[in-house]
């Protein structure tokens, strides 16, 4: 059933850190700072200030603003940020990766992230799984893990399977999914049968409210039960804010995300 249907509220999810035992730690929220490209685009610095004065304790990054690695964990030491990870275009990751994986090991990532790629049939997602499994050979022994995250797309049926269900079974175990909850709502899928049915395959959560216009929106807006899903994601280490839509003053809009998930 689509619970986008008028009038219906949905479960989703929230914003803590697994543990080993099970139990959730304080909260912490991290930013996807596409989220506010283009007040990066103006003044990388003073947008990610602007994010870690806000509250916001970590980053997962879609661009550098320039930086090169050692101003970077210099700039994050001194706003008291940690990076998630990255979103890394699928060409970086057949040219280029050793040099990104270089990168974000010099700065503390944990993840780096495959943001799309063309999954429309099943030779295009097995390409896709072994761009994802090199890149995790190499990644071996770095701390660093690779990943994938969903459009709508990946939601297609291909040989009676989601593109994504395809792609979880032909990457390695260490190859984890990032699953953007708007995204699955917007394909009809339920976020939190979803996360739940995948397990320990999905260890990042994109927190991305939708409304039952399927527009994304303000997180106290939207038909999401961001707590429900934060429950059902027992396996995931980070929950990431991402905005894109804006009806009101992004700064604004991120601030009402914020407070809104930190009651979580």
């Amino acid at each position: 059933m689509n619970y986008l249907q008028l009038g219906q509220k949905v479960r989703s999810s929230g914003i803590n850190g697994s543990r080993k035992d099970g139990k959730r730690g304080k909260m912490e929220i991290s930013i996807q700072l596409y989220s506010v490209h283009t007040e990066t685009e103006k003044d990388f610095k003073g947008a990610v200030e602007k994010v870690a004065d806000i509250g916001f304790q970590g980053v997962e990054f879609a661009g550098y603003g320039g930086l090169s690695a050692e101003e970077m964990a210099a700039f994050l030491k001194e706003k008291n940020l940690y990076s998630v990870g990255a979103h890394v275009g699928v060409q970086r990751f057949e040219e280029g990766f050793l040099e990104e994986l270089g990168y974000h090991k010099a700065i503390g990532s944990k993840y780096i992230i495959c943001p799309y790629a063309s999954t429309e049939t099943l030779e295009e997602v097995k390409e896709l799984a072994e761009v994802l499994n090199n890149a995790a050979r190499l990644a071996e022994g770095s701390g660093i893990k690779v990943g994938y995250h969903n459009h709508a797309q990946e939601f297609k049926i291909i040989n009676g399977k989601y593109a994504l269900d395809l792609l979880a079974e032909l990457t390695r175990e260490d190859v984890i999914l990032e699953l953007d909850v708007f995204w699955a709502a917007y394909a009809g899928v339920e976020p939190v049968d979803y996360i739940k049915k995948s397990g320990k395959k999905i260890e990042l959560i994109h927190m991305k409210q939708i409304n039952e216009t399927k527009e994304n929106v303000d997180m106290p807006e939207g038909c999401l039960d961001m707590k429900t899903i934060q429950e059902a994601a027992e396996y995931a280490s980070y929950f990431v804010l991402e905005h894109e839509e804006y009806d009101k003053p992004i700064w604004e809009s991120i601030q009402n995300d914020y407070e809104f998930l930190k009651k979580l």
